[in-house]
């Protein structure tokens, strides 16, 4: 009988043990959950970062696998100010990268991501590292619309657009009258810019990152009509939860200093191969537009 009384005494204390530890492992994991993003970053000294390859504000090099770009150079240089390390966590896409900062995947998108006023529903965004002007492109002797482009907005006038691009979306928005047949999501930009070339398309919009290839190969065919005045100015930012604050902060904060002691402008010098690729934001066209 006391052999079995001590059986039951020993089960007991035992079950009451696992209780005991199960609850703080419960309230350890709360703990941690409860934590600002922030606050993790804080006790672990670590970002989690995901990633896209988008040159040239976030390059993965194929064969190294090794990263570079202006951003990952940025938030590089915002963890050594801090004594943070960077862990790339994983690549992402455009069409996750939402929900990879809501389920806590990640702390932050590493590349830069357009601030677009649909995007501002879902995630938060720090002030930009710098603005992506889109330009008007149109054939290098036609000067329509030059001074207006409300000229645009005519029937006879033939826009070159990709389904789901940004050149579509303008297209649709600033010029419901043109005559927009977008080309299928497959097809190239410099696609767009030959479809000018050759007289089959009057005009276009893009960055003008995307058109300097093309312009470089094929001179005196197409032109910008946008440069001191884009039709879009996209800010580039760091992508986070929303909510955020803490984290929010302290990255404006951060990228604010390196933006007023020049850091970002001498990145930016290294990845941008020609005046008017992008808008530093001191520059007096540094105004968003969408």
């Amino acid at each position: 009988m006391k052999t079995y009384s001590k059986i039951i005494i020993a089960v007991l204390i035992l079950v009451t043990g696992l209780v005991i530890v199960g609850c703080k492992n419960n309230n350890s994991e709360k703990e941690e959950y409860d934590r600002s993003v922030y606050e993790n970053i804080k006790k672990d000294g670590v970002i989690e970062v995901g990633y896209i390859n988008y040159p040239p504000g976030f390059i993965v090099d194929p064969n190294s696998n090794e990263f570079s770009g202006i951003f990952q150079e940025v938030i590089e240089e915002i963890a050594r100010r801090n004594d943070l390390k960077i862990n790339y966590k994983e690549p992402v896409s455009w069409a996750t990268m939402i929900q990879d900062v809501e389920l806590g995947r990640v702390d932050l998108i590493a590349n830069p991501v357009w601030a677009t006023d649909a995007r501002k529903k879902s995630a938060d965004f720090t002030q930009p590292v710098y603005y992506s002007p889109i330009g008007v492109y149109v054939r290098e002797d036609d000067t329509r619309f030059d001074d207006d482009y409300s000229a645009i907005n005519n029937s006879e006038v033939r826009i070159a657009a990709v389904q789901g691009e940004i050149n579509n979306e303008i297209g649709e928005k600033d010029f419901p009258n043109a005559n927009l047949d977008p080309f299928t999501d497959d097809v190239d930009v410099s696609q767009l810019f030959l479809e000018i070339k050759l007289g089959r398309k009057d005009v276009t919009f893009a960055e003008p990152m995307f058109a300097y290839d093309y312009i470089e190969k094929n001179p005196n065919t197409i032109k910008n009509i946008g440069k001191a005045n884009p039709i879009r100015n996209y800010p580039n930012s760091f992508m986070i939860k929303k909510g955020e604050t803490g984290l929010l902060n302290f990255l404006n904060t951060e990228i604010d200093a390196i933006v007023k002691d020049g850091t970002v402008e001498k990145i930016l010098s290294k990845y941008v191969p020609f005046d008017g690729a992008v808008i530093l934001v001191t520059d007096s066209l540094a105004i968003e537009k969408q």
